[in-house]
């Protein structure tokens, strides 16, 4: 059965449903916990509400694992508790996969997301990235960290980002654990590679979840590893210098094979941002501040001409309607400018353009609406 995997540093407690116990994710206590669960998620048919994504979350036993050491190529991961489980599932789902699917997509959310929302966006990403055979995407590893899914909590949000990015730090220091006691190259014995990749994108304020996992990592030689095949910046929340010399983005060419970073002018979640909340300009809307200081292999994609009704997806579903708390408004004026901000879900361009960047094509051979403009920079022209 086809499922997805999410991480999580919410509250969990068990709860007596239907006569027996059962643990749940609770959304009351916002706090950033030091420790994480492992859930599967089951998407049903079609884009429903919350109600019906809170049955199809299971969160998987949990125990603490300092190696990974004694998981065999034959090891069923229905066996195994926590991260053992993760790990192994995804790696015997991306070995079983046909050649054009199979890879996995790890990504973080942004701010004002309730659990709920979090669920809702996580069945949009399957309908959007998973079902297309366009996509090569087949798993998604989905780590919501507990935003208090309000639009007045922005500074709190920012507080728990940041300790969610340590503990995401935690977590990568595991996978690299496990693909190094999983596969053991260098003792010559272990399991074989797969041949697929595991894809890190992070969308508005979860960026800034990103910023403070690498800061917890690039200090320690041993987890300096390229685990990513491609990071992708959607619309981020973050300073527009973070790319430059002594600022976190600067070393993510140590972890992956190529860095897009999408940015759109228009963005009116990140203009909030940006005359409310913060002092500096913020990436997702302007790209860049010094394009000859960004990192090696990095490239910007300008979405900003992608305006007005043309190259829309379909777009009555509900997570729309979740997000329009960003805005605190519903006008029609309003849901046009949110597709300014979820060009990745809603925008036919960046989606097809964002297949192909999963797909590790060549910037040069990438078709569709992407235009060179000079350097690493490209813009997405309407179709």
């Amino acid at each position: 059965m086809l499922h997805h995997w999410i991480v999580t540093n919410r509250e969990v407690r068990r709860k007596l449903i239907d006569g027996h116990y059962e643990d749940r994710v609770i959304d009351s206590r916002k706090e950033a916990l030091p420790t994480f669960r492992v859930a599967t998620f089951t998407p049903p048919p079609g884009l429903p509400d919350a109600d019906v994504l809170e049955d199809a979350v299971e969160l998987v036993p949990d125990t603490f694992s300092e190696h990974y050491g004694g998981i065999k190529p034959s090891t069923d991961p229905d066996t195994l508790p926590g991260s053992k489980r993760l790990f192994k599932a995804l790696y015997d789902t991306m070995l079983a996969s046909p050649p054009d699917k199979g890879d996995t997509l790890f990504f973080l959310h942004g701010f004002n997301y309730s659990w709920q929302d979090a669920l809702i966006h996580l069945q949009k990403l399957h309908h959007v990235y998973v079902e297309p055979a366009e996509s090569p995407i087949t798993r998604i590893v989905y780590f919501s960290w507990p935003s208090w899914g309000a639009m007045t909590k922005y500074k709190k949000d920012q507080q728990i980002a940041q300790p969610s990015g340590y503990l995401l730090g935690r977590i990568f220091s595991k996978a690299i654990q496990f693909y190094r006691d999983f596969f053991a190259p260098e003792e010559g014995r272990g399991a074989g590679f797969c041949g697929r990749k595991i894809h890190l994108a992070a969308h508005s304020m979860g960026n800034q979840v990103m910023q403070e996992f690498v800061r917890a990592v690039r200090d320690h030689d041993f987890l300096r590893s390229p685990l990513f095949g491609e990071v992708v910046l959607l619309n981020a929340d973050v300073a527009w210098t973070c790319m430059e010399p002594d600022h976190p983005f600067q070393v993510l060419p140590d972890y992956a094979d190529r860095i897009h970073v999408y940015n759109h002018e228009s963005d009116d979640a990140l203009l909030i941002s940006e005359a409310t909340k913060n002092r500096e300009k913020r990436l997702g809307r302007h790209g860049p501040r010094d394009i000859d200081l960004i990192p090696p292999r990095t490239l910007v994609v300008d979405c900003t001409s992608l305006d007005g009704t043309k190259g829309r997806l379909p777009v009555d579903d509900e997570f729309l309607r979740a997000a329009a708390r960003v805005l605190e408004r519903e006008t029609t004026g309003t849901r046009e400018r949110m597709f300014d901000h979820w060009g990745y879900l809603h925008r036919k361009e960046v989606v097809a353009d964002v297949y192909q960047v999963l797909r590790g094509i060549s910037s040069s051979r990438i078709t569709g609406a992407r235009k060179h403009r000079s350097g690493p920079l490209f813009k997405l022209t309407q179709s």
